[in-house]
């Protein structure tokens, strides 16, 4: 099965790299929009922003016309910030290989639908069959590429994939738990993201561990019941990798939301926040999930997220 990795960024290569090291028989095709990120890649195996003197192996080929490799391709997997995924995903419907697997690893919720990517999916992608897969976990990049042992969730729209990405991803360094509660997961991702930012926040004013654990615990208590708004299944297993696991990760690891939220602390607004991160070239779905969900949170009497809405107020502002 040919795999094809979408968006050039941090952890593309941390993904790629994995893959490459794991499969060396196996040839894995990347593709960005950015034609310099391509070049830089394909000519020094390195990224020309990300993880300096660390070569990708010769089997992952980036290519600069995605349209011509789709289809040949049976696994998808899209990286890409929320708000590009719609537009991305029309670009190339009427090419994609029928029952191709797609594997999302982006972690946010369109702020004007309140869709998750496998809602964005759903909506474009009527007219063949496909299988769909979101993968989550404590995975920070830059620990992915040291080859730290890790821990992540598979949740899969079709259980007759579980051994496919099982044998793709697992490792003797990477731990893969595979469940048939994509919605949970994804949305899960997506609002640990929230809670990130206001960690992040919280840390710039000098609170320690002890106030930032009654922070979290707090959001927490209001957790379900919030994601149950946002279409939770009835079981949810929060023992799973891609629930404590990557809510640990981001909430205390390098992740770039609890850097956004720091961002703001120091004095900047959410769109300045963006900028500096954007000439990073980071991307922080958490604004756009928080951004998605404020009047939710406002309506709904979310005493907690409430107060992260509040210091955040210009997340609700457009940004461009």
């Amino acid at each position: 099965m040919k795999t094809l990795v979408v968006w050039l960024g941090a952890f593309w290569f941390a993904i790629s790299n994995h893959l490459a090291h794991l499969h060396p028989e196996k040839i894995f095709f990347s593709y960005e929009k950015d034609e310099a990120i391509i070049r830089s890649v394909s000519t020094t195996r390195m990224h020309p922003y990300f993880f300096p003197g660390i070569k990708l192996p010769e089997n992952v080929h980036c290519i600069d016309d995605i349209l011509s490799i789709l289809k040949e391709v049976n696994i998808i997997i899209i990286i890409i910030p929320i708000p590009f995924v719609a537009g991305f995903i029309d670009s190339i419907a009427w090419y994609i290989q029928p029952g191709a697997i797609f594997v999302n690893c982006s972690k946010g919720i369109d702020n004007k639908d309140l869709f998750t990517v496998s809602d964005i999916l759903s909506s474009k992608l009527a007219h063949i069959p496909y299988s769909y897969a979101t993968l989550s976990g404590g995975m920070i990049a830059s620990e992915l590429v040291s080859g730290a042992p890790l821990g992540t969730s598979i949740g899969i729209s079709d259980m007759k994939d579980e051994s496919t990405l099982r044998t793709l991803f697992e490792s003797d360094r990477l731990s893969v738990s595979i469940t048939p509660e994509y919605k949970n997961i994804e949305l899960f991702g997506a609002i640990k993201n929230v809670f990130a930012l206001y960690v992040g926040y919280m840390e710039g004013k000098w609170f320690g561990m002890s106030t930032i654990g009654l922070v979290v615990t707090s959001l927490y208590k209001e957790l379900p019941r919030l994601l149950f708004l946002l279409g939770w299944t009835e079981r949810i297993d929060f023992s799973d990798f891609a629930l404590w696991g990557d809510l640990i990760a981001t909430c205390f690891g390098n992740s770039r939301n609890r850097y956004f939220g720091r961002l703001v602390w120091e004095g900047k607004t959410s769109i300045e926040a963006f900028e500096q991160l954007k000439s990073e070239k980071k991307h922080a779905e958490g604004y756009e999930t928080l951004r998605g969900i404020s009047d939710l949170i406002k309506e709904n009497n979310f005493v907690e997220f409430q107060k992260v809405v509040d210091e955040y107020k210009s997340y609700v502002a457009k940004i461009p």
